[in-house]
């Protein structure tokens, strides 16, 4: 599913370079379950289903991923999420296999209790990209 009505803004098609390079970065996402890091600090797990020229984009089947040093959480927190662009950090997609090995999957207590022993040992489990 593309979006290609969001290539039109206010009834004129967008810089083709632009639109060209955009969808060329985006298009090999599609369909595929990315972490999207957003700069209030928010880590969300989805499906990739549409992007605009703007960066903007669309994810389904969207949870919210908690950290805290190895461990992590899923909490499904939405069917459909729209996602502007310029509040995007960084985005990949998820490789099964390396995210099994690397980190470790916990319920919501066990992590909020490792989230609170790596605060009394002064680390931070979090990072806030709005305050760089």
């Amino acid at each position: 599913v593309h979006c290609w009505a969001c290539v039109w803004v206010e009834g004129k098609m967008t810089d083709p370079f632009v639109e060209h390079a955009i969808q060329a970065s985006l298009m090999s996402f599609l369909d595929k379950k990315l972490l999207v890091i957003l700069r209030d600090g928010q880590n969300l797990v989805g499906t990739l289903r549409c992007f605009d020229q703007f960066s903007n984009i669309v994810l389904e089947n969207v949870s919210e991923r908690e950290t805290a040093g190895a461990l992590y959480c899923d909490t499904k927190v939405a069917g459909v999420y729209l996602i502007r662009g310029e509040n995007i950090v960084i985005f990949g997609d998820l490789d099964p296999t390396l995210e099994s090995s690397s980190m470790q999957k916990a319920s919501h207590n066990d992590l909020k209790k490792h989230e609170q022993k790596l605060k009394d040992q002064g680390i931070s489990p979090q990072k806030n990209f709005e305050d760089d």
